[in-house]
């Protein structure tokens, strides 16, 4: 039976192998994870702490090992008090948080330096997990962060013993896989399509002449990585999703260099799977003659002359949303002038230059916007003092207008991108990564990094000049 006590914030220990995530080396490593992978959801929860202070009412489960209490319900909480307070560090803030934070009376502090917690012992562990396992129901971003399809796949292989192929081969490939970036890696070890790798590993099975998932993941990363590598970067990115994997003719398999299984090996072109659901990962399926963006072609353009798809990480496609972007609204001549400029330059070439256009676009935009729905309650550019917000502070007002709060849950989907990339104290849109861009000897950015960050907030702009 657990015991409940209040503890110092500083004496609780975040869980380095929480389910969301893959295990972190400290508790520095485990806030980043938790806040890459819901940065909405993490920074609501600060800031209704931020407001209110700790509800006396929301117990945190601890497990006492060796003397050290470890959390293991409450673990987004625990980190965002230790924020808070200063005890965790090296971890970027939004600014409008650091400052709420800065500003912070000291009462508050004190009233919020102990919590209340149950403790229960080392032996009571199995009992713990089954207690954590049932508690994730909220959907609310100041409640309970419901756990996704990794977090209650590992939990399922961890704790219930299951086969779990596709998460499997989801963290062999974060350790061995050399197409994505340290971003990328930290973000999908909690956040990933891991229904439609599953899906995606039945159809490989028989044409790779595999008894099933489980001996595809025993393989890698010797027989296939090229393959994998390719095949689970374009999940991750949603080049890759159901649409493509389920559709009857299956060409998606000659976009990682496989033949179509013929009629008689695959009677009525069968795409049931293993029968898991979930959102499209993504558009973009493949034409013949390709390698998947770990080979770094684009697919080829499909039969009945179909749009070509390209990887989030290639240029082209970054062009071919330039191409069909369109500026409606008053007051927007220098934005088409800049959107004109930034089409022609070639970002593989000139991707400096690129980004002080992007950031003019959303500048420009951004006060354009203000403008246009100022009659209508639409954000404000300038602070109280009247003074002007900064870039990031304005972007994030306006996606709350544009969200309703977040109250406009098809809106949030839409703009989860501009979101998570807004969230990011030191983000390239910020005018600190601008200013290092021109003076910083080292600092530097490379395109597919750019182009990434692109699909993220492009939807932005696209919502600002619509």
């Amino acid at each position: 039976m657990g015991t409940t006590k209040q503890i110092k914030v500083a004496d609780l220990r975040i869980d380095l192998t929480n389910y969301r995530t893959v295990h972190q080396p400290d508790e520095e490593h485990a806030t980043n994870a938790l806040i890459a992978i819901h940065p909405n959801y993490f920074w609501g929860l600060m800031e209704s702490l931020l407001d209110d202070g700790y509800s006396p009412t929301e117990n945190i489960v601890v497990l006492n090992v060796n003397g050290e209490h470890v959390v293991k319900e409450g673990n987004r909480r625990t980190a965002s008090l230790k924020l808070i307070h200063g005890i965790t560090k090296n971890v970027d803030l939004p600014e409008h948080i650091q400052a709420r934070i800065d500003q912070l009376p000291s009462k508050w502090k004190t009233d919020n330096q102990t919590i209340p917690c149950v403790v229960y012992t080392a032996n009571d562990a199995s009992f713990v997990d089954k207690l954590v396992a049932r508690t994730h129901a909220k959907a609310d971003t100041s409640g309970r962060d419901k756990w996704n399809s990794v977090a209650t796949a590992r939990y399922a292989r961890d704790q219930l013993k299951k086969s779990e192929p596709g998460l499997t081969l989801l963290e062999a490939y974060l350790l061995h896989g050399k197409n994505l970036n340290p971003q990328q890696a930290e973000r999908w070890s909690g956040e990933y399509h891991l229904t439609v790798l599953n899906e995606a590993l039945q159809k490989l099975a028989p044409i790779l002449k595999a008894k099933g998932a489980v001996d595809l993941v025993a393989a890698y990363p010797g027989k296939n990585k090229k393959l994998f590598d390719g095949l689970l970067f374009d999940i991750g990115t949603g080049t890759l999703g159901f649409k493509e994997i389920r559709t009857p003719s299956q060409t998606w398999l000659t976009s990682y260099g496989l033949a179509v299984p013929s009629a008689e090996a695959n009677p009525g072109g069968s795409t049931s799977g293993s029968g898991n659901s979930g959102t499209n990962g993504g558009g973009g399926g493949g034409g013949a003659g390709t390698t998947g963006a770990s080979g770094g072609s684009t697919p080829a353009q499909g039969k009945g002359g179909a749009t070509k798809a390209h990887p989030s990480n290639d240029p082209k496609s970054v062009r071919k949303k330039l191409a069909s972007f369109k500026v409606k609204g008053m007051g927007r001549d220098k934005i088409a002038t800049l959107l004109n400029e930034i089409r022609t330059l070639k970002l593989e070439t000139h991707p400096h230059a690129f980004c002080f256009l992007l950031r003019s676009l959303f500048e420009l935009s951004a006060k354009a916007y203000c403008v246009d729905h100022k009659s209508g309650g639409g954000p404000d550019p300038k602070k109280k003092d009247g003074s002007d917000k900064s870039l990031a502070d304005l972007l994030r007002d306006i996606v709350n207008y544009l969200t309703n709060n977040s109250a406009d849950k098809a809106k949030v989907k839409v703009l989860h991108g501009p979101m998570t990339e807004l969230a990011k104290k030191d983000g390239l849109l910020s005018v600190t990564s601008m200013n290092q861009l021109v003076h910083h000897p080292s600092f530097s950015v490379s395109p597919p990094d750019i182009c990434i960050l692109f699909g993220n907030v492009f939807p932005l702009l696209e919502e600002m000049n619509g």
